[in-house]
């Protein structure tokens, strides 16, 4: 990718939040942005514009209609103060607002409740521009029967999930889906993650779900994640660092490398998402100060209480929650909360249940469970620790995730989702 393509894209993620603030009508909004070489030629200037958008001046969709040009500013400060002043007095000389905003030597944006419908302005206004026509009728709302946004509990919002191709992350991101999110599924696995989210647009509507390739160790691929997500979608309203790894061990046995890989995903991966997705949370915030944004971590009942020869999971995760409570004091004034969800054994997942290679049929081998003949009876020992008498599912961390969200009055906590074994004290 040139020096110049980073900067325009760089430049539209910091112009997307705006936009999206400043034009959303009460419930959250979708802004698409795309940039190519026909588009750029289009933008030099507004006398370069003129014509593609005199053709696109009668088009009309909603409360939208037509084309608006914005000059470039080289300063950030600058350039807020030409949108913001441009979308007011559009509003207020047109009744009305732009169904294209055409952003000089940068790209063109577009707004709607929909993904799907968003996209479709632009591809709207890029037929305009290859046809060299007007676009001849009011354009129909674009409905598609399974956006059940409107209806969900998050009906709107924009997920960044870390690990969401498989596991516990892909539970949370479907059960997020299902109450109305948007889910950029981010996972080192780019051909499950792209697979996954195919699912997740045919099962919830289109444009629903992004999958972006993402390494949780590397610094570049986290702000390039945050940064597809908001060109996508046009900001970012929840961050779940979900990924982590679990590497037990003794003293004797942990190797150096294995204790770094463990923090660097489980810890320190936190902390990057953190920054670079609270960078976007900032900007909505600056143009809409009732906004709320959330950043959680899904953390472990090991991030409360010490585990034997698992000290490099149950460090990070102890970590976790000093850096959940740190940056809760941050963000607070830029209304975004932040918290972490620490779950129970997950009995019935594959680091457990395994019939080779999980733990209760390492326990069963090791005879750490007294009288135990079966994997059964591994698994009931195990159950029977737990006030509730099972293990924790992902439903039961989802719907923390979602209680999480939905108030408005919790910021720097670590909620046990664990069944009673573990209490805060």
């Amino acid at each position: 990718m040139s020096a110049l393509s980073e900067k325009i894209r760089e430049k539209g993620g910091v112009c997307a939040p705006a936009i999206r603030m400043l034009l959303r009508s009460g419930s959250s909004s979708i802004v698409s942005f795309i940039c190519n070489e026909a588009i750029a030629t289009i933008l030099r200037s507004k006398e370069t514009f003129s014509a593609a958008g005199n053709r696109f001046s009668g088009y009309t969709i909603g409360r939208q209609k037509g084309a608006l040009f914005i000059p470039e500013k080289q300063d950030l400060e600058a350039q807020y103060e030409g949108i913001l002043a441009a979308l007011k007095s559009h509003e207020e000389s047109e009744a009305h607002v732009p169904a294209i905003i055409a952003l000089q030597n940068v790209g063109l944006f577009s707004t709607a409740e929909t993904k799907a419908a968003a996209d479709a302005i632009i591809q709207d206004f890029l037929s305009v521009v290859k046809n060299k026509k007007e676009f001849a009728a009011p354009r129909t709302a674009v409905i598609d029967k399974n956006d059940i946004f409107k209806n969900g509990r998050v009906g709107g919002k924009i997920a960044v999930i870390t690990g969401s191709a498989q596991g516990i992350g892909k539970g949370i991101a479907e059960e997020l889906a299902e109450a109305g999110a948007y889910i950029v599924v981010a996972d080192i696995n780019k051909r499950a993650a792209k697979q996954f989210a195919a699912d997740l647009c045919r099962t919830y509507g289109k444009g629903k779900a992004l999958a972006v390739g993402t390494d949780v160790t590397r610094e570049k691929s986290i702000k390039n994640l945050m940064l597809e997500a908001v060109l996508a979608y046009g900001g970012i309203d929840v961050f779940i660092s979900n990924a982590g790894v679990l590497k037990a061990g003794s003293l004797e046995e942990m190797d150096a490398a294995t204790f770094d890989l463990v923090t660097k995903i489980n810890y320190s991966a936190y902390y990057l998402g953190t920054k670079y997705a609270s960078r976007y949370m900032k900007i909505q915030h600056r143009f809409d100060k009732g906004y709320f944004s959330d950043i959680i971590q899904i953390n472990s009942k090991s991030g409360l209480e010490g585990s034997n020869r698992n000290f490099a999971y149950a460090g990070g995760k102890f970590g976790g929650i000093g850096l959940t409570q740190s940056f809760a004091l941050e963000l607070v004034d830029y209304n975004i909360k932040v918290n972490a969800v620490c779950p129970g054994n997950f009995f019935e997942g594959p680091l457990w249940a395994d019939p080779v290679s999980g733990l209760f049929a390492q326990y069963l081998r090791a005879n750490k469970v007294p009288g135990a003949r079966t994997i059964e009876d591994v698994k009931r020992f195990y159950e029977s620790k737990v006030p509730m008498k099972r293990g924790c599912s992902i439903r039961d961390v989802a719907l923390a995730v979602l209680y999480l969200i939905e108030q408005k009055y919790e910021t720097g906590q670590a909620v046990p989702v664990t069944g009673g074994q573990v209490m805060l004290k």
